[in-house]
Formats: structure tokens, C-alpha cells, sequence
């Protein structure tokens, strides 16, 4: 298992702005951003780099047949996975955000363009339309929903104004990723630091 703090002390990444971001030692990462932003494919890949297990949202919050928990239980499970010794959780669920930053050392956010956020959404609802997809829940099929499409329109706007008062207290590692070019570049780093790990 690589800690994502022995990969490189420097990272750049290329974007408008480029970012500089310093890594220390960290084994409990959050993958957040708007719906369609290629969240659970971006964390499975890092995952598989850095063999931290990965914990999909969708897949724990839903039960068959699209059933949420009890808030009971929801905080119970969000316990549970948090408590483990090392982790990768992708997923926004915004009102448990603040459970899961008091146990996180990392936030990786994926601030992609909405345009292109509403582009995968939809190719994803093409793709998976009537099946279900690797990171959700066992009986919860990919449907046509509008009032997902209308999460990824208001994103930038609602939700991450409010999930921003949380991470300006964040005393963690934030990292914010871009643009595609962004993601693949942080990829390819932590993938080499692995590679000079093993």
C-alpha cells in the first residue's frame, strides 16, 4: 500500500492556474464534486494505484430497489466505514459531509466545468440506462432523472457554497482538480510514486 505522502513531495498541476500542492502522509482520502463529474471513476483509479480501499457512497446509502437507511443507520454505517485504518470514499451526500471531514486527512475535489459535468451525466444515463452500475447498490438501476441533471446545473451555486463553509475549517490536505488534463496528471504522479515504492 503506498501512502499517498511517499508518491512526491510536489505536485503541479496544470490548469489555468497552475497549483502547487504539497503531499504529507495521508490514508484517509474524500473524493467529492458535482454529480457527472467522474468522481467513482477517478477514485476507483486510485484506488487500484494505491491499493486504499475504496467505499462508493451510492453503494453503501442505498439499499435494493432504491431504499434510503434510516438516519439512524446512515450514521452508523458512515461510522463504521470511517473508523477503518485507511480508505478512499467517493461520494457527496452533503448533509454527512461534516462526519466524514472530522476523520479525513485528505479532500480531493473535482471542480470540473458543468458543461462538461451534464456531458458525462448524460452519456452515463445512455450507457447505463436500465442496468446498474459498479458503484451502486445491489437493485438500483440507472434511470432518467431530471432532478439529478438539476443537482449538476446548481452545483457550483448551492452545494458547494455550503460544503465550502465546511472545508474552510478543514485543517486537512484539499486538493482541487480542474480539468481532465488536471486529473490524469495527478494519476500519472501518484502511479509513479507507487512504481518507486515497490
Amino acid at each position: 500500500m503506498v501512502r499517498f505522502g511517499e508518491c512526491l513531495a510536489k505536485l503541479i498541476i496544470p490548469n489555468h492556474r497552475a497549483a502547487q500542492i504539497s503531499f504529507i502522509k495521508r490514508q484517509h482520502a474524500l473524493v467529492i464534486g458535482s454529480p457527472g463529474a467522474g468522481k467513482s471513476t477517478f477514485a476507483r483509479q486510485l484506488s487500484q494505484i494505491s491499493s486504499i480501499p475504496l467505499f462508493h457512497l451510492d453503494k453503501e446509502y442505498w439499499q435494493e430497489g432504491w431504499i434510503a437507511p434510516s438516519a439512524e443507520e446512515w450514521q452508523q454505517k458512515l461510522s463504521t466505514l470511517t473508523n477503518q485504518s485507511s480508505w478512499i470514499i467517493d461520494g457527496n451526500y452533503g448533509s454527512s459531509l461534516s462526519q466524514r471531514l472530522e476523520k479525513a486527512d485528505t479532500v480531493i475535489h473535482l471542480y470540473i466545468p458543468t458543461y462538461i459535468c451534464l456531458f458525462q451525466a448524460i452519456i452515463r444515463i445512455t450507457k447505463w440506462h436500465g442496468k446498474q452500475r459498479p458503484d451502486m447498490a445491489l437493485g438500483c438501476y440507472e434511470k432518467i432523472n431530471f432532478d439529478f441533471l438539476r443537482q449538476i446545473i446548481k452545483y457550483r451555486k448551492y452545494q458547494f457554497k455550503k460544503d465550502k463553509l465546511l472545508l474552510d475549517d478543514f485543517d486537512g490536505n484539499y486538493i482541487q482538480l480542474t480539468s481532465r488534463t488536471a486529473i490524469k496528471v495527478f494519476l500519472q504522479k501518484i502511479a509513479h510514486g507507487n512504481k518507486h515504492n515497490h
